[in-house]
């Protein structure tokens, strides 16, 4: 473990005890004490990654029953929100794509059409997502031609020397923008 995950993993959880042991303020109940305690341990191990990522997000499962902050059930119900479950299958769906190399070939497909000009795959690609995006939610828009775009710019890199790092970055930035400005 890195130097400042180690110190991230032990200042969160100094943050947390903190709030356990030390009387909360005069304008707070100890219930909310305990949430900013908990908030504070969460936002201290996602900066600094000291556990993974899935784990510090169902913290408040185990944490608000045994605090008395809240129930399982009613710590649970955020995690069933049905928007939950649509970024869960853009990004399997996304995934999809990736696993099974549709991104390159669409991607390929898409240089044929519009060719090498950057301002026409930009306008290809919001074309497309907004077209999408008549039938398809926004968020899954999104997701889905993300993988293609990154192919896109992953191609240009490797195939195009003269252009500079500079040049390469405002192209990914303007296509990935683009992307996400076209399906909303």
């Amino acid at each position: 473990m890195q130097a400042y995950k180690k110190k991230g993993f032990w200042v969160g959880i100094a943050l947390f005890l903190m709030t356990v042991i030390l009387p909360s303020p005069e304008s707070l109940s100890q219930t909310g004490w305990y949430v900013a305690g908990i908030g504070l341990l969460m936002a201290t191990w996602w900066a600094t990654e000291a556990v993974p990522v899935p784990v510090t997000a169902l913290l408040p499962l185990a944490l608000f029953p045994i605090f008395g902050v809240a129930d399982f059930k009613t710590s649970a119900l955020p995690y069933a929100n049905p928007n939950i479950y649509l970024f869960m299958g853009g990004f399997i769906l996304a995934l999809g794509i990736e696993a099974s190399g549709l991104h390159k070939r669409m991607a390929l497909k898409m240089l044929v059409t519009v060719g090498s000009s950057g301002k026409l795959l930009v306008g290809g690609f919001m074309l497309v997502a907004a077209m999408i995006s008549m039938w398809v939610m926004n968020t899954s828009t999104t997701l889905l031609l993300l993988p293609i775009g990154l192919a896109i710019c992953a191609s240009i890199i490797e195939t195009m020397p003269e252009l500079s790092n500079k040049e390469k970055k405002f192209f990914e930035i303007n296509l990935l923008l683009g992307i996400a400005y076209a399906a909303t």
